[in-house]
């Protein structure tokens, strides 16, 4: 798929595979991903997508799967195709192991069946074999020991060496007292040697003891001594040890017998956890740098907020921060030319897009925003880099028109073509010359490409091209500084000149380089760098316009909220004031008077005072008592629309209702409904007949299947007009039995 192999290398790949291995649980998982390749099976790579896509929703909520077993089979598998092969201990566990692991990601895969069905689909279809670990777990302890009960012979065995290790244990602690007490021990006393206990005894003593020697310590001051006594026994012991061994070998041999059949599920269990062990090591790592399955379309490439992993480490490393990359390629723009300066990062820009093609198509979710878009290529070429070939004797420049060459005979509209630095490598006139030929093929063969230049004549071609455009790395021409934007619609500037000037160049050599170079090519770099600015311009005019508008916006909303909250203050501050203002008035004119009738100096004038008085004051509280009413007035007339709101409401079987007027307002519930009478329960104890704008609705019904009324506001169905009719005919039938009964049935209007 990729062209040449070198690129992996070129586009951070390696690297990247590097940072993924490490969230693998596995050796073999760890090597299967340092070792993963593009896959060109587009089925199988979509649906690992799908899974790594729902496992990572999945552990975002906090869920995590289950851990994979650390197990490896590798060299247990070609044994069980052997026969009368033997596989040791150390080969069940593993096998156990596995099996015990496979069990629980199934449990997991189905328990989780809904936030995982492409997972749980895949392990569906293999649930796990039970019979292996039963069987393996009858022979083996889980320390991986044979149990004793693994046969009759081993237990005898077992049971004959510990009566002999202890006969033997008692003998040798008789003859270290015998030895302790004679002096001949050293500070040590005892030690172990070819798996039999020993006495430590001082090398200037070790004639007057009898036994059998196993050697000296470092410094030859002591001498290990078997005694004598233990001699017999423990060569007993030995013989049965071996007794032992061959009865082990012959339980593990008839324990291979049992597992070869199932040679075959435990290859399969190996494969699907090593499968899942990648899966989850790429998910982990999907986590960690905020990853996400794009939309995979057809003729699409739309990368947004999109983060180089590999970029990202170097500069975390540098305590540097990534700048996100926005980058568009369609049928309208396949093919897009990246100019601008030096070290601003255009071949940083191409580079993640060929990096994120190669992830996607070996089932790894990227680190870019969820509306990004990425399309399927049969093939990625590229050429960047130094391409220079020792063996061959190429020079830079053979070597990629021998890139070139693979790239022309093999673009289709299934190809992603990625070249950095086009043209270059050679003389500037004629490199560029021919990439302007390159360029022109490559856009016949309706492949889609990223390329990364300096000439002119690219930039204006891909202006000139249907499906073709030019894009440049953002630049700071006041501080001449890379910005590492990505900006489509324009090319870009080398600013060649500007940096030169910079650095301290003179302008008399500036000059006279001028001179040098054709007037067209510095009227069309001139005009670039004046397009730049003026971008850059309005954009940050853009920016500030944007900015303001939003603080306007928010002081909108804000002053609004502020009128709105004065305006009700003010209204309720005004009434306050009139009110106070009134009574102002009303204490003066009331001082006044009774100033007045305190100086009147007869009693006629006294009176008219008083009387005066006296319809002023009635006045005053009529003057109240009618605000009091149209208060009032106000409030009723409120309580009566929502009163009529609740009048309105479908009345159901069980609802809580309240009597408009009557003792207390009583609350009850409607237990009968009879054409537009309601049967009103109060308490369980009282009940009463009641039309429908006797009562207002209280409180919903807590019945599983309340039934409406068939003629009441709200609308009705078959079932509700099916439950009044049932309804009439039970009253019927009550009042025909009351009457054989010589009693009056009891209706809406006989309580």
């Amino acid at each position: 798929m990729l062209y040449p192999d070198s690129a992996y290398e070129a586009l951070d790949f390696n690297e990247l595979k590097q940072m993924v291995s490490k969230f693998a649980i596995s050796r073999n998982g760890r090597q299967a991903i340092v070792e993963m390749l593009p896959n060109p099976n587009q089925i199988e790579v979509e649906q690992k997508l799908a899974q790594g896509s729902e496992l990572l929703e999945l552990m975002n909520l906090g869920t995590n799967p289950p851990a994979v077993s650390k197990s490896e089979i590798n060299e247990a598998l070609p044994l069980l195709k052997i026969r009368n092969s033997v596989l040791d201990v150390g080969h069940f566990m593993a096998i156990r192991d596995q099996a015990h692991s496979y069990k629980e990601v199934y449990r997991f895969s189905q328990v989780n069946e809904e936030q995982i069905p492409s997972l749980a689909t895949t392990y569906k279809a293999f649930p796990p074999e039970e019979r292996i670990h039963k069987l393996i777990d009858v022979a083996l302890e889980k320390n991986g020991q044979v149990k004793s009960n693994a046969s009759t012979k081993l237990q005898g065995l077992r049971r004959e060496i510990l009566k002999k290790r202890i006969s033997a244990d008692k003998l040798f602690y008789k003859a270290l007292k015998r030895y302790e007490k004679e002096g001949w021990l050293g500070e040590t006393r005892e030690s172990v040697s070819n798996n039999r206990r020993v006495l430590a005894v001082k090398a200037a003593d070790k004639n007057k003891g009898r036994g059998a020697f196993h050697g000296s310590s470092a410094k030859n001051t002591l001498v290990f001594l078997e005694p004598s006594e233990c001699l017999e026994i423990n060569a007993e012991v030995g013989i049965l040890l071996e007794e032992e061994r061959r009865e082990i070998r012959r339980i593990l041999l008839n324990l291979t017998k049992e597992i070869s059949p199932f040679r075959k599920e435990i290859e399969m269990t190996d494969k699907r956890l090593l499968a899942l062990d990648i899966l989850i090591a790429k998910t982990k790592f999907a986590k960690k740098e905020g990853a996400c399955l794009p939309e995979i379309t057809d003729d699409e490439i739309y990368l947004h907020k999109a983060t180089n992993p590999v970029l990202k480490k170097t500069q975390s490393a540098n305590n540097q921060k990534v700048v996100p990359l926005d980058i568009a390629l369609s049928g309208d723009q396949r093919l897009v030319v990246i100019s601008g300066p030096n070290a601003g990062g255009k071949s940083l820009a191409l580079k993640t897009v060929g990096l994120f093609q190669l992830m996607l198509q070996c089932g790894m979710l990227i680190p870019t925003a969820t509306d990004s878009k990425m399309r399927w290529f049969k093939r990625v070429t590229t050429d960047i880099g130094d391409a220079q070939s020792i063996e061959n004797e190429l020079s830079t420049y053979s070597g990629k028109l021998s890139k070139m060459r693979e790239i022309l005979n093999t673009s289709d509209s299934g190809s992603l073509c990625l070249v950095d630095e086009f043209g270059g490598g050679s003389d500037p006139d004629l490199g560029s010359a021919l990439a302007r030929v390159f360029l022109f093929e490559i856009h016949k063969s309706k492949a889609f490409g990223v390329f990364t230049t300096h000439f002119n004549n690219i930039k204006a071609l891909a202006e000139e091209l249907d499906g073709a455009g030019n894009a440049n790395m953002a630049f700071d021409v006041k501080n001449l500084q890379p910005l590492y934007l990505l900006r489509q619609g324009t090319p870009g500037s080398s600013y060649t000149f500007e940096v030169a000037e910079r650095s301290g160049i003179s302008a008399d050599i500036m000059a006279e380089a001028k001179k040098s170079l054709k007037s067209q090519t510095i009227s069309v770099d001139n005009l670039i760098v004046g397009l730049q600015k003026q971008r850059t311009s309005l954009e940050r005019t853009r920016e500030e316009v944007s900015k303001r508008l939003k603080e306007l916006e928010s002081l909108k909303i804000l002053n609004e909220k502020q009128i709105e909250k004065l305006e009700k203050k003010l209204l309720k501050t005004g009434e306050e004031n009139a009110e106070a203002n009134q009574q102002l008035i009303w204490g003066k004119r009331m001082e006044q008077w009774s100033k007045s009738w305190t100086k009147a100096k007869t009693q006629k004038l006294k009176k008219e005072l008083q009387g005066r008085i006296i319809r002023a004051l009635s006045e005053r509280n009529q003057e109240i008592n009618s605000r009091k009413e149209r208060e009032e007035t106000k409030k009723q007339k409120i309580e009566r629309q929502e009163q009529e709101k609740l009048m309105q409401l479908p009345v159901y079987l069980g609802d809580k209702v309240r009597l408009i007027s009557g003792p207390g307002r009583q609350a009850g519930e409607i237990m009968d409904i009879r054409k537009d009478k309601f049967l009103i329960s109060f308490g369980g104890v009282l009940t009463s007949w009641a039309g429908r704008k006797d009562f207002i609705h209280w409180g919903a019904s807590t019945k599983q299947s309340p039934k409406l009324l068939k003629n009441q506001v709200g609308g009705h169905d078959k079932q509700n007009a099916k439950f009044v009719e049932n309804k009439k005919d039970t009253a019927s039938k009550a009042k025909i039995k009351n009457k054989q009964n010589g009693k009056r049935g009891r209706g809406p209007n006989n309580k």
